[in-house]
């Protein structure tokens, strides 16, 4: 009789073991066969792979690479053989004693016939002008014109350093420009430069072979570091990666792109490679079954030998009694064993002991516990920006102090550099060299981008890799007198809160100390090739520049010369006493220059900037003032038909035809606070591809970088209107207009101005009109609508009002100005300022 274990074990065994249906019997030399052959086509593939790619295509594209860098060589030395040849046509002339004489004596016969000669023997060349030595000025009466690119040249001819020919733009076409002295010889005083202009197409004929269909040739023009700009382009059909070559003696490089015809040339015969990767292939594949075989025929002997053992236990466990009901099998459950003490300890299992609360706020006392000495006063600390008197309350000691503390947050946000600009105010250079001082104290970099208008600070935080934070050394379009601080950090421009809390971060001393590092950046020429590859005038646009003596002097003729204008300069030379009119173009009496400039050289507009290039207000060739809620709609219209659904972000300050003429394009009408800082974190925090604002920051997102540029939002505009082929008067004759005052200041105390809005917001009684109050105090009425708000940027209110016509205009004045005398009777307002 079978025991009941023996009976369990028996059912056990037939389960396992017994054959209750038959199995397919598996081969595993024939599966290892089948693997190793798959192993040995994959491995062979790749192989072959490889081969293409090293030896064929590879090889190809070396030999490619080589015929496109020769022919890029033959081309740089075709072209500097141009040039030598020029420069000796250029010297054989200006080496005559004859010229020299001639120049001296200002005798024309002579100065005519040498010009004369020179413009038959040098092949391309249209123009010639001899300027006395000194006399280089800008002249837009020759053609072609002497601009400021010129200008630099000669003064460079004069001092005899070295004068590369440089590519120019003239009606609508490229240009070469040669300068030298005369006479040319180096042991001689200068009396006098020359300046020959060539047309392109002699560089080109000289450079362009009749093997055209190599591969494209670009002739492109690069200063330094700054990015190429074409100048020539000939050929095409390139599949190529290109390669270029500088031209010896100027600024040109030649840039060749292989074509499919070049490529084709470099093939070579690929049998024996071929032929090779197929031999290597099958030996690869033999080899692997063979190896699978054996691994195979391995695995089935241990397999065989693994079953016999299982039987003979199996055989012999039957027979006897079994080992697992052995006590020695019984398993303990390992999560059954209790924690000793000390190991909880260990582990700190116990309850962490919490902080002493009264300890913390005692530290937390002390750190806030700061003296303040009156050297940091509260009131410069605005808005959007640090800014004050010069000297008094913007001192040098304020610079290096802010310069601490925004060096030292700049290391918290994980950037070790901030990039330093200046206007052109006389306080300018001494607040900038102290507040770098500051900076560098804490180990924090400065890159410094040297005196250029606000939106090439912005430019360069946008743009370069060191940095995307930055300090513009300003006070915008206030008077001379004052001075202080722009500030964007890692991306965001700085207002409100974020301002303050950089005079409680002095205050608390939370600086850092370090060794920082000040190095130089010219940004000028990549910000005006950036906006020269955006823009692209349709035809001739005649631009005046009032630049207010401010810093866009320095920037926007040449820009606007390089966009293809001919410019017209006013007061662009830099003077921080600001001589002509102060640097603010929202006030009508400074503009009355312009407008006159404008009419007396039949300009199509003219454009001021205010101090520091971040504003802008346009006049029309008949005198018309453009204030920029107007300019807005234009570039709506333009902007928000190609992205419909696009947000609009406008101020308080605008006319309330903005917000149905943005609807009417298919866009999303946004109404937010005046200043730049605020509307530009509006516009990221919409998303808006526009944005602007009465005083003339102009925002655009499309195409660019969304930050406030007068010269960009200009080039924009001259774009628009060169290619409508309308006057701006005609453009802007489709907008809808009402009767409205300009920015009404009314002087106010700085300790007064936001209590009387916000009393006025409080206590107004405005009948049926509707109150906005994100930023002062807005009414909306039937037929006007008026507006009382505190300043941000000096110690006045500002008022504005439009309304349907002039009765109307006037009743909505009355109403708001009854209110506000209510707040404070002692206010006056100057209704003709």
């Amino acid at each position: 009789m079978k025991s009941s274990l023996e009976q369990t074990f028996e059912k056990f065994a037939n389960k396992k073991n017994g054959p209750s249906k038959p199995k397919k019997k598996r081969n595993p030399p024939r599966i290892a066969s089948i693997i190793g052959i798959g192993l040995g086509l994959v491995i062979s593939l790749n192989l072959c792979i490889y081969l293409h790619k090293t030896q064929v295509l590879d090889v190809r594209v070396d030999g490619v690479n080589r015929l496109a860098n020769q022919r890029a060589e033959i081309i740089s030395e075709s072209a500097e053989k141009y040039l030598k040849d020029v420069w000796s046509q250029i010297s054989f002339y200006t080496r005559k004693p004859t010229l020299a004489a001639g120049l001296v004596v200002a005798d024309e016969e002579i100065v005519e016939a040498t010009k004369k000669s020179m413009l038959e023997s040098i092949d391309g060349a249209f123009a010639v002008h001899f300027i006395g030595r000194g006399k280089a000025a800008f002249d837009d009466s020759i053609k072609p014109p002497i601009r400021f690119t010129e200008l630099e040249m000669i003064r460079n001819a004069e001092r005899r350093k070295d004068t590369p020919p440089e590519a120019a733009k003239y009606e609508n076409r490229w240009i070469l420009n040669f300068v030298a002295p005369v006479p040319f010889d180096a042991n001689q005083e200068p009396i006098a430069s020359i300046i020959l202009s060539i047309e392109l197409e002699a560089l080109q004929q000289a450079i362009v072979s009749d093997k055209v269909s190599l591969g494209e040739i670009v002739l492109q023009q690069k200063f330094g570091a700054n990015k190429a700009v074409d100048i020539l382009k000939v050929g095409g059909g390139s599949v190529g990666l290109p390669s270029t070559k500088s031209i010896p003696g100027s600024f040109w490089q030649i840039r060749f792109t292989p074509s499919y015809y070049l490529f084709e040339s470099a093939k070579k015969d690929v049998t024996i490679i071929y032929g090779m990767g197929a031999i290597a292939s099958l030996l690869i594949t033999l080899l692997f079954f063979v190896l699978g075989r054996i691994i195979g025929c391995k695995v089935d002997e241990r397999i065989k030998e693994k079953a016999f053992l299982a039987r003979a236990a199996y055989s012999s466990s039957v027979e006897g009694e079994s080992d697992l009901a052995s006590p020695a099998y019984h398993a303990t459950d390992i999560l059954d064993v209790e924690i000793a003490q000390e190991d909880e300890d260990l582990l700190g299992l116990e309850e962490i002991a919490k902080p002493n609360q009264e300890e913390l706020a005692a530290q937390e006392e002390d750190v806030l516990d700061v003296i303040d000495d009156g050297s940091i006063p509260d009131v410069v600390f605005r808005a959007y920006d640090i800014r004050g008197l010069a000297n008094e309350q913007i001192t040098n000691d304020l610079a290096t102090r802010v310069g601490e503390a925004l060096g030292s947050e700049a290391i918290d946000h994980g950037q070790d550099t901030l990039i330093v600009a200046r206007d052109a105010r006389l306080t300018s250079p001494e607040l900038t060299e102290f507040l770098i001082r500051g900076i560098i104290s804490t180990g924090c970099h400065v890159l410094n981008v040297g005196t250029v208008p606000t939106p090439l600070m912005y430019f360069a935080t946008s743009t370069l890799k060191e940095s995307q934070s930055g300090v513009m050394v300003t006070a915008s379009h206030n008077p001379g007198e004052y001075n202080g601080f722009k500030i964007v950090m890692n991306g965001k421009t700085r207002s409100d809160d974020d301002i303050k809390a950089i005079r409680q971060r002095i205050l608390q001393k939370n600086i850092y100390e370090g060794n920082g590092e000040e190095h130089r950046y010219d940004v000028i020429p990549e910000y005006i090739d950036t906006i020269f590859s955006d823009v692209a005038l349709a035809g001739d646009v005649t631009i005046v520049i009032d630049a207010a003596n401010g810093v866009t002097g320095k920037v926007a003729p040449q820009l606007f010369e390089e966009l293809g204008c001919h410019v017209i300069p006013l007061f662009c030379d830099l003077d921080g006493h600001f001589p002509n009119h102060e640097p603010d173009p929202s006030v009508e009496k400074n503009l009355q220059a312009l407008i006159a400039k404008v009419k007396e050289s039949d300009a199509d507009l003219g454009v001021a900037f205010d101090g520091d290039g971040d504003r802008l207000v346009v006049v029309t060739s008949s005198g018309q003032i453009i204030w920029p809620d107007q300019l807005l709609m234009m570039f709506a219209k333009d902007i928000v038909s190609r992205n419909p659904g696009a947000d609009v972000v406008f101020d308080v300050k605008s006319t309330r035809h903005l917000a149905s003429s943005i609807t009417s394009y298919g866009g999303r009408p946004i109404m937010w606070k005046t200043g730049h800082a605020p509307m530009k974190n509006k516009m990221l925090e919409t998303g808006a591809l526009l944005g602007g604002e009465y005083s003339g920051h102009i925002f655009i997102k499309d195409r660019w970088f969304g930050f406030d540029d007068g010269m960009y939002a200009a080039a924009r505009l001259i774009e628009i209107l060169s290619l409508q082929g309308e006057s701006l008067d005609m453009m802007f004759n489709e907008f809808p207009k009402s009767p409205c005052t300009p920015e009404i200041r009314v002087p106010v105390g700085e300790d007064k101005k936001f209590g009387i809005v916000s009393q006025l917001a409080a206590l107004g009684e405005f009948g049926e009109g509707r109150l906005t109050t994100i930023d002062g105090v807005r009414v909306d009425f039937p037929n006007g609508w008026g507006l009382v708000r505190a300043s941000n940027t000096s110690a006045n209110l500002t008022l504005r009002f439009e309304a349907d016509d002039e009765e109307g205009l006037h009743q909505v004045k009355s109403i708001i100005v009854k209110e506000l005398k209510k707040i404070d009777n002692s206010i006056t307002i100057d209704w003709e300022a």
